[in-house]
């Protein structure tokens, strides 16, 4: 029995095939790759060395994906000269336009972390190039289906309008996540690597942003835990970034000192220890101030204005340092607790009053006992 369709079909499939196949689409690839990498040497310099780390995987990738491709087309190009059978050098025809679609995918993820967001130092969050490649990888599918099968992909999407509903319905969440990534890369309350603290409910967290994926936000706490935030609640949540602000934000420590001890001298010491200490900014400069008297001590509260966040507490740990070291120098201690117990003088004079009592009794008894007769 004869298919007379296969063998129309069949060389027609063939010759579209190798009619995309041509070496000059595989040049213009490699091309664009050389670009890629030229403009990655250019910008290496200002980038964080995780971006530039970030940036090594994916030329990495790159350069297996073009290995791969370069591999194939060389096979079919062997085969064809081999006078190979025709769906033989076809179907390698095919996974040639398919390597060079993933090879030109590629390429197109390193332009979107390097070039569009050339301008950020810490890298483009992995949600953004994701979608990116999702829409060229459909677009690109399209593209080689109706290109090689004559398929027409609006009235595929058509038919598959009812599949895309349901799929909707049961992926609700994961979309839900997706979509409110999706805003917060819109309104870009935070890029990767600034400082963060994110507020829902009675909960609240703080670290420095690693990544926004599919699903969540990636967050490195201070305590160095990876803590998984869904984007559902980053959107929802309130958000403090100490990172994209314009001015430092504030870090406080407080003296108690001697009521009898020179203010100047105290101000004059922890002025001189804030401006010691590195990651203390001189402007806004810091500020001395006195908020409270008691009977036992002075109260100074020494106000500091910080720009990194990840460092406060080593910031504070030595400023702490030098302030109590100044402190001791120019003769000055820290003010301890006192405790001051009184009597009350109603107590202190009952006592001579009870006692007066008792030996006025004492006396009438023996008056009376040497009265009586025998």
């Amino acid at each position: 029995m004869t298919f007379p369709m296969s063998t129309t079909t069949e060389p027609a499939i063939v010759a579209r095939i190798l009619g995309l196949m041509q070496w000059q689409v595989g040049l213009a690839v490699v091309l664009l790759a050389l670009v890629a990498w030229l403009l990655d040497v250019a910008l290496r310099p200002r980038w964080s060395p995780s971006r530039r780390r970030i940036m090594s995987a994916q030329f990495e990738k790159l350069r297996d994906t073009g290995v791969v491709s370069l591999g194939v087309w060389f096979m079919t190009e062997g085969l064809r000269r081999l006078s190979s059978p025709p769906w033989l050098s076809g179907a390698f025809g095919l996974l040639v336009l398919v390597a060079w679609m993933v090879f030109g995918l590629r390429i197109g993820r390193v332009f979107v972390f390097e070039w569009l967001f050339a301008s950020t130092r810490e890298g483009v969050p992995l949600l953004l190039v994701d979608l990116f490649t999702l829409a060229a990888s459909l677009f690109g599918f399209g593209a080689l289906l109706h290109g090689v099968f004559l398929v027409e992909v609006t009235s595929l999407l058509a038919t598959s309008a009812l599949a895309s509903v349901v799929l909707g319905l049961a992926m609700q969440d994961t979309l839900g996540h997706l979509f409110a990534g999706i805003s917060l890369q819109l309104d870009r309350p935070f890029r990767l690597g600034d400082w963060v603290e994110v507020r829902s409910g009675s909960e609240k967290i703080s670290g420095q942003v690693l990544e926004v994926s599919w699903r969540a936000t990636l967050v490195l706490s201070l305590t160095e835990e990876l803590v998984t935030i869904p984007n559902k609640t980053v959107a929802q949540g309130t958000i403090s970034n100490f990172s994209g602000r314009e001015r430092p934000f504030v870090r406080s420590h407080v003296f108690r000192i001697p009521l009898d001890a020179d203010l100047d001298v105290v101000r004059d010491a922890l002025l001189e220890a804030a401006r010691s200490v590195e990651g203390i900014v001189a402007d806004p400069a810091p500020l001395p101030l006195v908020i409270e008297t008691t009977e036992s001590w002075i109260a100074v509260k020494m106000v500091n204005f910080l720009t990194d966040y990840g460092q406060q507490f080593t910031i504070g740990d030595a400023f702490h340092s030098s302030a109590l070291r100044l402190l001791r120098e120019r003769g000055i201690k820290l003010a301890t607790a006192r405790l001051l117990v009184e009597r009350e003088r109603t107590e202190q004079a009952a006592l001579p009053a009870t006692t007066s009592k008792s030996s006025t009794r004492a006396a009438a008894v023996s008056a009376h006992s040497k009265s009586s007769p025998p």
